[in-house]
């Protein structure tokens, strides 16, 4: 499921199901925010996370950090051609 509980938040969140006002309300007396909407049988539950989990958005660090070494790479690369044509 791309929106858990455990993958977006560990054993820190709460999945409630959108009718349940007792869970909504004991999630935000813990400070929990809404982070996703998990699709199930009986519905959709609203899945309540720590504020700033960042669990979900370390995908995108990754692909950052793999184009940032990648670009530093050919750049060095390009460099290291110009200046053994440039001494030659």
């Amino acid at each position: 499921m791309p929106c858990s509980v455990i993958r977006n938040c560990s054993s820190t969140g709460v999945a409630c199901e959108i009718d349940d006002r007792a869970c909504a309300e004991k999630a935000r007396e813990r400070s929990l925010e809404v982070k996703c909407e998990q699709p199930c049988a009986k519905g959709t539950r609203l899945v309540y996370c720590p504020p700033d989990t960042g669990r979900s958005d370390s995908k995108i660090v990754w692909i950052l950090l793999a184009l940032a070494v990648g670009l530093a790479s050919f750049g060095s690369a390009v460099a290291w051609v110009v200046f053994r044509k440039k001494g030659s």
